[in-house]
């Protein structure tokens, strides 16, 4: 493992202060935009080591990709660490390669302050329930009534960057996009359907995508699919807000929602 970014401990008064200024700093759409990584790639966890009289508390962003982790341990001052290891692929491919991964990992006091603040803005139940165990307690989520276009914007917009892809296709008559946010949790993207509808008036299908097979037995993976081209252009304004300044926190997916908007539009 290597530290590309290392930040000091914490410490009573370090962490007052870090309370105090990050209170400030961080909007509802900050705390909406992690809400959409955790729910796909972040993850909470409430272990017991034995060398600790209590249990060890963590908040965690692991990617492939180094920008959103980076982007994450800056802000919340968590050292960016980066590991390498020789890994196969899931049957059945059984494909040898180097896994080449980032990290950044919330501790103690600042994962239940960081778990707390985004709770409100995770919609799976499951990881809702792993936040529950690191908190001792289940806070409130956000109605999906009372959420804002931009908050849903913000959400979308990282969890395509987690679990969805997108992808430009040119034909002969049209171009069009796809985004894609793709789970073995149908009602976790039934959600996000619901919501992308109600709040930002988005036409999207659901849709199965594959069957695979797991440790725990045979499961189904599922697609979120939202669509715009030239002749239906519905879904082309929350795109143009896609591409804004601070929305997408990956460069690779952002470049190509803007190629769409820029050239295929």
């Amino acid at each position: 493992m290597t530290i590309l970014i290392k930040y000091p401990k914490q410490t009573k008064k370090t962490n007052e202060d870090f309370f105090k200024r990050k209170d400030q700093e961080l909007t509802n759409l900050d705390w909406a935009r992690w809400g959409g990584w955790f729910d796909t790639d972040g993850s909470f966890s409430s272990a017991y080591h034995t060398n600790h009289k209590a249990g060890c508390n963590e908040a965690r962003l692991k990617l492939k990709d180094r920008q959103p982790v980076e982007l994450f341990s800056k802000i919340f001052e968590a050292s960016l660490r980066y590991t390498e290891s020789r890994t196969i692929t899931p049957e059945p491919y059984r494909k040898e390669y180097l896994a080449q991964i980032y990290a950044a990992i919330l501790y103690g006091p600042r994962a239940v302050w960081f778990t707390k603040n985004v709770f409100p803005y995770l919609i799976k139940e499951e990881k809702k329930d792993f936040a529950e165990k690191l908190l001792g307690y289940r806070p409130q989520s956000k109605d999906f009534e009372d959420w804002t276009p931009n908050e849903v914007t913000y959400y979308l917009a990282t969890a395509t960057e987690g679990d969805g892809d997108i992808q430009c296709i040119s034909g002969k008559k049209t171009n069009h996009i796809r985004l894609r946010i793709n789970s073995s949790d149908v009602q976790y993207l039934s959600d996000i359907k619901y919501i992308l509808e109600k709040k930002l008036a988005m036409k999207s299908t659901l849709a199965e995508l594959s069957i695979y097979k797991t440790q725990e037995g045979i499961k189904t993976k599922y697609t979120l699919c939202i669509y715009c081209s030239q002749k239906n252009p519905e879904n082309l304004p929350v795109l143009k807000n896609l591409i804004k300044d601070n929305v997408m926190t990956l460069d690779r997916k952002k470049q190509t929602v803007q190629k769409f908007v820029t050239h295929g539009s």
